[in-house]
């Protein structure tokens, strides 16, 4: 039956169902519910098995019909579920809240309740799934009951009403029920009416409206591109900044996991218009929050946001990028699952979430690629952890192994470290690190560098053509030198091959050469420019004796062929020289 369609049954009055055979697994990890279930070892499974004869929910079938049934059921036998994992226990429990669930849409849809009561049976379901968030396959049992029997289009048309506890019951439910089983018909069906509620609650909301409107828009924004698109020609986005102001510790985790998805969802047009917003600025915002949920969250978009080349003109001096480095030295990749339990899964959101990270991966920003690899690395270890899923698999399918392997051999301690890790807990071969004092590098370490950022072809011609081709040749090396000496006429590739050159001037350790610390005098006038510094130091200047320097000097001596950078330096070195 297609979700949300009504069924039009009378209310059940037959034995109890038999559900055929289930495993069901407790997530203690999992901090929404009110009531935990498992032991210390944060899982416990359970083998539920088919009975020759009906199972007694409660003494009779027709009690579970009442309406003092369905207003005042407390379900505090999960709780002794939970104490006992009998089999019959685990069992009359999946017979009786189906059937709770069923009669309960039922008789909201027949109108069965008064206007008084609806959102009372309305907050009771809502409990109910809260309840068994971390009893995953009831849980999932009681949502595709809610969904079938018309539980799905109650809440959307209620969406409208104009009755403001129903108006909000149903919207809270709703933000629940918003699963990938549902969230399809959902969109297509209901997406008018959900934006009204997500409005409505602007123009007057109280803090736990905003939990709710901006719950909705983290929802929505996981859908598509397209459908990240409609909501923020909704004015989706504009709420949802607007409730970046807040200091409801729930509505800025909301409104963080909203941006992060949105960010991974949408696409190069919806990132243009993200930046449009000034969404980025609200993510620095975010990203400083103590929350380490609103934390991360907001980072992940920056580093998504990063990687797009499309707004990198925007994104070239983002301040957020500032802080993923502070927040990867300072957790671990374990603190992903902690994070997860508070506001939702972070881990093990399957393929599609990771295939939108993989991008990041291979970018050019350092900052954005660590994070990613942090977040692949934490997927990794869970996963290998708690043995679940195929993670080896999703990250050959989606291409991830690939630039993990390039990320594990590169300079940068940390992230190589990283991408080590994951690599290790999915059983994959992982490179030899390379040093990052650079100038020290013999031919071989110039081959595996060459290897890493995809050039292997070129590695070749290092070992048969060039065998100086070492540390001190591979950073004083220039595009003109790549189609002479390399005899490479394409200039696309000559230039990516100087970009990630540039990537590894920056990150590299020159005090192996030099104890004046050039490179931190270079990269305090910007980042940009550490990568001149043994151009520099091979020209006999360091930090001391660069004062005395010459704008041609600069140019021919040093192959500072840029005008303006080098007139930046030289105005830097006069700014420093008058303050000393």
């Amino acid at each position: 039956m297609a979700p949300g369609a009504l069924q039009q049954r009378q209310m059940i009055s037959s034995p109890s169902i038999k559900p055929p055979q289930l495993s069901f697994t407790f997530n203690t990890n999992d901090n929404r519910a009110t009531a935990l279930f498992g032991d210390a070892a944060g899982c416990i499974t359970h083998q539920v098995t088919q009975t020759d004869s009906p199972v007694l929910v409660i003494k009779t079938h027709a009690e579970i019909r009442t309406d003092n049934y369905l207003l005042n059921t407390n379900f505090d036998d999960l709780d002794r579920i939970r104490d006992t994992m009998h089999p019959r226990d685990v069992e009359k429990a999946v017979n009786k809240y189906l059937l709770f669930v069923e009669n309960a849409v039922k008789g909201l849809v027949a109108g069965k309740f008064t206007d008084a009561q609806r959102p009372t049976v309305l907050n009771k379901l809502l409990n109910l799934l809260c309840l068994t968030s971390s009893f995953l396959e009831l849980n999932n049992l009681l949502r595709n009951r809610f969904r079938d029997c018309g539980g799905t289009d109650l809440l959307i048309e209620n969406c409208v009403s104009e009755d403001p506890r129903l108006q909000y019951s149903s919207a809270m439910l709703l933000v629940e029920c918003l699963d990938p089983g549902n969230l399809d018909y959902v969109v297509n069906h209901g997406l008018i009416k959900i934006m009204h509620v997500v409005h409505a609650y602007q123009k007057k909301r109280t803090a736990n409206q905003s939990k709710v409107s901006t719950g909705l828009l983290a929802k929505l924004f996981e859908h598509s591109e397209s459908t990240c698109m409609r909501v923020i020609q909704l004015h989706g986005l504009d709420v949802l900044l607007a409730e970046c102001k807040s200091r409801d510790i729930v509505t800025l985790r909301n409104c963080a996991r909203a941006l992060a998805n949105l960010s991974m969802y949408g696409g190069t047009d919806v990132h243009d218009q993200m930046v449009r917003h000034h969404a980025h600025t609200w993510l620095f915002t975010l990203a400083f929050n103590q929350d380490n949920s609103v934390k991360y969250y907001a980072l992940l978009a920056t580093a998504v946001l990063a990687a797009d080349r499309t707004i990198e003109a925007a994104m070239a001096n983002c301040d957020t990028l500032d802080l993923i480095d502070p927040f990867v030295t300072t957790h671990v990749p374990a603190d992903l699952v902690e994070i997860g339990a508070l506001v939702g899964p972070v881990l093990g959101q399957g393929r599609r979430w990771l295939q939108c990270l993989v991008p990041v991966l291979s970018c050019d920003r350092r900052e954005a690629y660590t994070l990613a690899a942090f977040h692949f690395c934490a997927e990794a270890v869970s996963s290998s952890e708690l043995r679940h899923g195929d993670i080896a698999g999703t990250f050959r399918t989606i291409g991830a192994v690939e630039p993990l392997m390039k990320l594990a051999g590169s300079i940068d301690d940390v992230t190589s470290g990283l991408a080590a890790q994951a690599l290790r807990s999915i059983g994959e071969r992982v490179p030899r690190p390379l040093s990052q004092k650079v100038p020290l590098w013999k031919v071989e370490d110039v081959v595996q560098w060459t290897k890493s950022i995809g050039f292997g072809e070129w590695a070749g011609l290092v070992n048969d053509k060039i065998n100086f081709a070492d540390g001190d040749w591979l950073l004083m090396v220039t595009e003109e030198c790549l189609k002479e000496r390399f005899g490479i006429p394409n200039g696309i590739m000559r230039k990516r091959f100087m970009r990630e050159l540039h990537k590894l001037k920056q990150l590299a350790d020159y005090s192996c050469i030099d104890s004046t610390n050039l490179k931190s005098f270079l990269q305090s006038i910007g980042s940009e420019f550490s990568v001149y510094t043994y151009n520099i130091l091979s020209a006999g200047f360091d930090s001391e004796s660069i004062r005395f320097i010459t704008d041609d000097q600069l140019a021919y001596k040093c192959g500072i062929a840029n005008g303006i950078h080098r007139n930046v330096i030289l105005n830097s070195i006069k700014c420093r020289m008058k303050y000393e």
